[in-house]
């Protein structure tokens, strides 16, 4: 292979590297975001098995917005209101409750996996290409 198209040859294998790489933050970013998201949703599962110890007539502060609170009592632990989509508010049971939220927590589990399986592959092709870099650049 001539210089120069051992020098092309290489800038485009660097140009392929540097997309990969890009790719690779971003899966990184989704997976990070993700794994948060699962956090969130086990804390709030535990949140709700254990509400229903809270005594009825408990004094709580709820949120109405914009981490503002408002002083309310606990008449009911053992209804919820879900939000479905498209501002409706939906009354579930906390066995209801918790079941959905395990529901979430396996569908953010399963993309998380394949997201987790690509960046493993884009990875390998990172490495990859970084030998075909370094082996180019020796000849």
């Amino acid at each position: 292979m001539t210089k120069e198209k051992n020098k092309e040859e290489i800038q485009k294998k660097y140009l392929e590297l540097q997309i990969i790489a890009n790719q690779i933050n971003q899966l990184q970013q989704q997976i990070s975001l993700m794994q948060n998201q699962i956090l969130e949703l086990k804390n709030l599962r535990e949140n709700i098995l254990r509400f229903n110890e809270v005594k009825l007539g408990s004094l709580s502060y709820s949120p109405i917005g914009s981490n503002i609170f408002v002083k309310s009592k606990i008449e009911d632990n053992q209804e919820f209101l879900v939000s479905v989509g498209s501002n409706v508010l939906v009354a579930k049971s906390a066995d209801e409750t918790r079941i959905l939220i395990e529901r979430q927590i396996n569908e953010i589990e399963k993309i998380s996996y394949e997201l987790e399986n690509q960046l493993n592959i884009m990875d390998l092709r990172f490495q990859e290409l970084q030998k075909e870099i370094s082996d180019l650049d020796k000849q």
